[in-house]
């Protein structure tokens, strides 16, 4: 095992590639102490891991003991009630069952709706940049209200509760991608885990906001009287869990970081713009350019060799999803940002394999329109001043980008 790794060095935040690059070069199976897991960085290896049930997604017992050593919780509180019943901590069959139990609302049909409302979504939120502004921070102005706007139209949440929800779950997300060394109190993160389940529940009572109907969790609900893959207990939790996504920083550090990529190469904006092909392509290139979360976890369920490293039984594994996505044994001129990339459609942002993002058409959805409707009002992006990154690498995002509108 190496005794130091770059991968926790925080600067490499604004650009980790050149770290990535060099580690699947010379160590691609690579032991990173401050993430106390096995750190991934070649395409085949993170597929082939992301597909392999030997690679267990059950992970939470072990992440509790990391972050809160000495502490233990009974076989019934709320965190191993969530963490043992939704689809992103499961294996088959468990997750199976979970994963066909949200189906009503991940319908072709469905979709097809959703396309219609977020393209409502995105087209009033351009539409909303006052006519006479020259220069904006795009992470506030637009990144950061993109999801929040399609959580209420498209999935359903009550623009009422907005204000009790997402605190929460800011607050939550340091836990799910805070370091070893854990900022959030215990005690503070099954207090608003069980505020999460406690609303979800009354949500679906119809005791807090109104749903908005033909919504996700309208559609969730409404499927519940024949629903035989999970119980009303699961259903809860996957509801919570949906929520906990939603708010994630992964969609505003997609259209952020899809922003900053064209407005650094304006000639892929004249691309999108007049090659229909190019603009098809523009989401599968945007999140293969930038991976919005660099990496995703598994357990080892077995001792196994992986690219010539032994990893033993309950090691973690990082798969470094930003780094499989420019690896240049898959994509050739891994780190150009072209819309004309034959293969982008083979990035790993979504992952692949059985636990593959539920969300990840809606995620699409709300890119392909964002853009549209940026470029149909505002088609001379530029930058107006230096980025600033935040320092969590995981869930990759701009804290600030400063753009001139042209």
């Amino acid at each position: 095992m190496s005794e130091s790794s770059p991968l926790s060095d925080p600067s490499i935040v604004p650009n980790p590639y050149p770290v990535y690059a060099a580690l699947a070069e010379h160590e691609p199976v690579h032991w990173c102490e401050g993430l106390n897991a096995w750190a991934v960085t070649r395409y085949d290896d993170c597929a082939g891991a992301l597909k392999d049930p030997r690679f267990k997604a059950e992970r939470m017992e072990g992440v509790l003991d990391a972050k809160f050593d000495g502490r233990s919780l009974p076989t019934d509180n709320i965190y191993h009630q969530f963490t043992k019943n939704v689809m992103m901590y499961t294996d088959a069959p468990r997750h199976t069952a979970l994963r066909r139990s949200t189906h009503a609302a991940f319908t072709r049909e469905a979709h097809a709706h959703y396309s219609q409302v977020i393209k409502r979504v995105a087209y009033d939120l351009v539409a909303s940049v006052p006519d006479d502004t020259k220069k904006i921070d795009a992470v506030s102005a637009l990144a950061a209200k993109l999801p929040v706007n399609a959580a209420v139209h498209a999935f359903g949440v009550p623009q009422v509760d907005l204000d009790f929800v997402i605190p929460r779950v800011d607050t939550l997300m340091t836990y799910w991608s805070g370091p070893q060394d854990q900022p959030l109190e215990l005690d503070l993160l099954l207090e608003h885990l069980t505020d999460l389940h406690t609303y979800a529940l009354e949500l679906i009572q119809g005791k807090r906001g109104t749903v908005l109907p033909d919504t996700v969790i309208a559609r969730l609900a409404a499927a519940q009287a024949e629903n035989v893959d999970s119980t009303p207990e699961q259903t809860i939790h996957q509801l919570v869990l949906l929520l906990i996504a939603l708010f994630a920083p992964t969609t505003p550090g997609s259209t952020s970081s899809g922003m900053l990529a064209f407005a650094t190469n304006p000639d892929q904006i004249e691309r999108y713009l007049t090659d229909p092909a190019c603009a098809d392509n523009a989401v599968n290139e945007l999140v293969r350019f930038n991976a919005s979360n660099q990496f995703t976890w598994r357990r080892a369920g077995t001792t196994l060799d992986l690219n010539g490293v032994k990893i033993e039984e309950g090691q973690n594994v990082a798969l470094f999803l930003g780094a499989a996505n420019r690896d240049p044994r898959v994509f050739e001129r891994p780190d150009e940002f072209d819309l004309g990339r034959p293969n982008s459609g083979k990035h790993l942002t979504f992952g692949v394999g059985p636990h593959s993002c539920l969300g990840r058409q809606i995620a699409a959805l709300e890119l392909k329109w964002f853009f549209a409707a940026l470029f149909e009002r505002f088609p001379k992006i530029s930058l107006a001043g230096e980025p600033t990154w935040n320092p969590n690498l995981e869930f990759r995002s701009l804290k600030s980008l400063p753009l001139s509108l042209g």
